[in-house]
């Protein structure tokens, strides 16, 4: 009885060393043939696991494995972003983020892991992150002429949180917000929110060139309505004395919501 048992757990170890050795000897062609099997079969997760063993096997002096890397990579990416959005439904935010992030580093230019990115740090309340990624996803999108036209969707969704803020009266957090999204990419909107902000905090020297700023831009973008910069740079400048500027602020308001506001206020500055 002793010798069979000691049969049974040398087979057993015989066994578990073969099978080691398969695995480790495993080429990156079988590896992502294996994924390729288990993506067909909808079990992402194991394809993901798969496509990153075979992307570590990769010979890079091996043309056959070169063009498995490739493969790999664009599979990959699109398995992690499944991977990514079963886990962000399931509000398993760290699973979701890891999986996105996995795929970014697979193949960086396929966008729609930067949004579940984005998307993931939102619903992680990580609002100043989630504003880069947002970014970051459009700048991603803007790239392939396929996807260019989803852009403006990202970058409107990173704009939008700073306004959000500002509306809630959250001023500290709007400019935090609106700082994120000029790291990566300016507008009119940014620069108003974050110059509204800090005038409303009291810093009207700081909100001054953001103002500006705004005030300039919306002009070279040929906003419709441009009123409303040129409104608030025109009030800061009263705010800091600067009365002569501040009515030059006024006199570009020549139609639109804000035009009775400023001839009011330039009336009143004349006196």
């Amino acid at each position: 009885m002793k010798h069979l048992t000691k049969l049974l757990s040398t087979l057993t170890l015989l066994v578990a060393f073969s099978t080691a050795m398969i695995a480790q000897d495993a080429s990156a062609a079988s590896l992502y043939n294996d994924g390729l099997a288990k993506l067909k079969a909808k079990d992402y997760e194991t394809a993901l696991g798969l496509f990153e063993q075979a992307l570590a096997a990769v010979d890079t002096t091996s043309e056959t494995d070169l063009k498995v890397r490739e493969l790999a990579q664009n599979n990959g990416a699109k398995v992690a972003y499944s991977v990514g959005g079963a886990a962000r439904k399931a509000e398993d935010w760290e699973k979701a983020l890891e999986a996105y992030e996995t795929g970014i580093a697979m193949n960086e230019t396929f966008y729609a892991n930067y949004v579940g990115r984005a998307q993931t740090l939102d619903g992680m309340g990580k609002e100043v992150e989630a504003v880069s990624a947002f970014v970051n996803a459009g700048m991603m999108a803007e790239k392939s002429p396929k996807t260019a036209s989803k852009a403006e969707q990202f970058y409107g969704k990173a704009e939008s949180y700073s306004g959000i803020a500002y509306g809630k009266g959250e001023y500290d957090q709007a400019i935090e917000l609106a700082q994120a999204f000029l790291e990566k990419k300016e507008t009119a909107d940014a620069y108003y929110y974050l110059a509204a902000s800090q005038f409303k905090n009291g810093s009207a020297s700081d909100a001054l060139p953001n103002a500006t700023k705004a005030s300039e831009m919306a002009v070279e973008m040929e906003v419709e309505d441009a009123g409303k910069y040129h409104m608030m740079q025109g009030e800061i400048h009263e705010a800091l004395g600067q009365t002569g500027d501040a009515i030059a602020a006024y006199q570009k308001i020549s139609g639109g919501k804000y035009a009775e506001r400023a001839k009011y206020k330039i009336d009143q500055l004349n006196k």
